[in-house]
Formats: C-alpha cells, sequence, structure tokens
C-alpha cells in the first residue's frame, strides 16, 4: 500500500510542476496545427505520386503475368492491392500490396508491404516497411525498394506452380469483372440467353443480373 501513496505523490509533483508555467506560449498552439496542417497536405500529395507512379504499375507488370490475378479498384487512397486467385496451376489465394502512411510527427512517409497467402503452402516474408523524410522522397528509391518486394513475393508465389497445363477448354472470362478464371473453379455460373457465363464470385453474378446488357452483347434471336 505504501507503494501506492509514493506514486500517488509522484502523480501529484509532475501534475504541480506542469501547472507552473504554460507549455504554449500565445500564438504557438496556432502556429503548430498550421504547419501540421501543411506537412499532412504534402505527405498526401506524396502519398498520391507513389502509389500511381511507383507502386500500382509495378503491380500491374506482376499480375499482367498471371490470368489469375486482378487489380483490387476500391483501395483506399495511399493503399495498392492485388489479388491472385486460387486456380488449378496455383491452387492458393494470395494477396500482395502496399500502404504509403506517416510517422505520428508527419516528418515521415512509410511504405509498408504486405503480402499473404492462403492456404500459406510456402514460407514467406509477409510484412515489410521503409521510411523516407517528407523533404527527401527518392521516387526511384522507393522504386528499387517496391521491386524487390514484390520479387520476393514472386519468388515464394512461384513455388506453388504445379506446371505449365493447358486450361483453354476449361478457361472463362467473368464478364463484369475481365477476371480470367476456370469454369470448374468458378464461384457462380448464369445463363443468359442461351449462352453461359462464369463470375469469380456471387457479387459480380449480382452485378451481372442487375444489368446484364452493361457486361455483354448477345444475340437475341438465341
Amino acid at each position: 500500500m505504501s507503494g501506492f501513496v509514493d506514486f500517488t505523490k509522484r502523480i501529484e509533483s509532475r501534475l504541480a510542476a506542469a501547472a507552473r508555467e504554460p507549455h504554449w506560449l500565445p500564438g504557438e498552439a496556432e502556429s503548430y496545427m498550421s504547419a501540421i496542417a501543411q506537412r499532412r497536405t504534402e505527405f498526401e500529395r506524396i502519398a498520391a505520386r507513389l502509389c500511381e507512379s511507383v507502386v500500382r504499375p509495378r503491380l500491374a507488370m506482376i499480375a499482367s503475368y498471371f490470368a489469375n490475378a486482378n487489380l483490387a479498384t476500391g483501395d483506399p487512397p495511399g493503399r495498392c492491392t492485388c489479388w491472385f486467385g486460387y486456380s488449378e496451376r496455383f491452387p492458393a489465394s494470395a494477396k500482395v500490396g502496399f500502404a504509403v502512411e506517416h510517422d505520428l510527427g508527419l516528418e515521415n512517409a512509410v511504405v509498408c508491404y504486405e503480402a499473404s497467402m492462403m492456404p500459406p503452402l510456402v514460407k514467406f516474408h509477409g510484412g515489410d516497411n521503409a521510411q523516407w523524410s517528407l523533404d527527401e522522397v527518392d521516387d526511384d528509391a522507393v522504386a528499387e525498394w517496391v521491386e524487390a518486394r514484390l520479387l520476393d513475393f514472386l519468388d515464394a508465389y512461384l513455388r506453388i506452380d504445379r506446371g505449365d497445363v493447358d486450361f483453354d477448354e476449361d478457361s472463362a472470362t467473368d464478364p463484369v469483372c475481365g477476371m480470367r478464371i476456370g469454369r470448374s473453379e468458378a464461384a457462380a455460373s448464369e445463363s443468359y440467353r442461351g449462352h453461359a457465363f462464369f463470375f469469380c464470385s456471387a457479387g459480380c453474378r449480382e452485378q451481372f443480373l442487375r444489368e446484364p446488357n452493361k457486361f455483354v452483347a448477345t444475340d437475341s434471336s438465341c
């Protein structure tokens, strides 16, 4: 109990010391908040630039080599993600993405990397981050770091490759999102005007059913 009394005294001592003199002089708080607002605006500009000119093009490059890969379209500002769907050749769902964040004082831009695979068939490094001063963000250095992380992910993903299998007869394209999928692995399917359509998710099927003519043009005589 004596320790608790001592702790109380130390709290009161600090409160008394803090009350003796102000920590913010007149106008200092307003000046500080103005500086923070300016740095936040600068960070948001840098984050948007890094996502659009550095991260997203490199994710798109990786995705272009895989029929089951799809860049996310609903990511919040400062984040870019690519999904790899389950297929017979690559029997796992995977995600790789980057987020541009800031530290507590809005002094540094922090680029965060995250990758996951389900089921986790191979071990790989699923997270990392690097930071640059907002005043010294080097796009080339960020690009080099992003590329290294993506190549690490690619090395892991290729270890689950079952081989160069021909899926042409089983392949189909989701008319809503454009993803190439195996018909036998489709999450949903629907017949429309005598044609069969296959979907990567129930959400794509529901969107198709609301406005089918928006996604396909079929001969009405069929």
